[in-house]
């Protein structure tokens, strides 16, 4: 791929739409392979480039989104500056789409998720969560397409409701059954999507509710990823993460 970059960039400073649509067809290419750290990365970056050398494609922009995010999801937590690089640059691309169409459901979508995983990382008190464009942002995206990323405007809401702490969660009269409740809607939209099931999981085990989270593990750890084609390396990933929870919780106990 190294000697593939020379080109792309030979490609984007010509910029008519022929060689746009090759450089496109190139990072797609790149994106197919994403399963590998080094190939999301490749594509993260070839989509970046594409969209700066045409500014007003809102879908270069929403590409470009969606690959900062995956990258973060797919850098361990370990690696706190690389992941936070991620996500940050992400909601940037985001917000491009955004000013190229203020409607965008991919860019209000990715802007509020990875404006969520960057407050994830500094914390709550970092002042980097956007409530404003939380609720704007996602209130476009439910107008627009409520099942745009496999139902994931519950699965975002969902989720929000997990990460609020448990005193903040009292005070706006949330629980974490409502978080569930959220996820089962996600589930609704897109049942073989494993983020939503690792995500009700978590709330599950944090709402003291150990059957019921692990029969959400053993689903996933069980079923196959390619139940929902188009997001196999996210299923992969996220089967990953639900059998390593598996076994933390659950290790020594006897498996269904």
């Amino acid at each position: 791929m190294k000697k593939a970059w020379p080109m792309i960039m030979l490609l984007l400073v010509m910029g008519d739409q022929g060689h746009s649509a090759a450089v496109s067809d190139t990072c797609d290419e790149l994106w197919a392979k994403r399963e590998e750290r080094t190939f999301a990365g490749q594509a993260f970056r070839c989509y970046a480039e594409a969209a700066r050398a045409n500014p007003r494609s809102e879908e270069l922009w929403v590409k470009t989104a969606l690959a900062g995010y995956y990258l973060g999801e797919l850098i361990p937590l370990k690696e706190k500056e690389p992941r936070l690089k991620a996500f940050e640059e992400g909601k940037e691309a985001a917000l491009q789409a955004m000013k190229v169409n203020p409607q965008s459901v991919g860019g209000n979508f990715w802007a509020t998720v990875n404006n969520g995983r960057v407050t994830e990382i500094k914390g709550l008190l970092s002042g980097t969560f956007d409530f404003g464009l939380c609720i704007k942002a996602m209130t476009e995206v439910t107008r627009q397409d409520y099942k745009y990323y496999h139902g994931g405007v519950y699965r975002y809401w969902g989720r929000f409701v997990h990460e609020i702490p448990s005193l903040g969660r009292r005070m706006a009269r949330f629980t974490l059954e409502d978080s569930i409740d959220l996820y089962k809607r996600s589930l609704e939209v897109e049942p073989n999507f494993f983020m939503t099931r690792l995500y009700m999981a978590e709330s599950f085990l944090e709402d003291g509710k150990r059957e019921q989270a692990k029969k959400q593990l053993e689903w996933v750890v069980s079923h196959s990823p390619d139940l929902l084609p188009e997001a196999i390396p996210e299923n992969r990933l996220y089967q990953r993460q639900a059998r390593e929870l598996l076994q933390k919780e659950f290790g020594g106990e006897d498996q269904d």
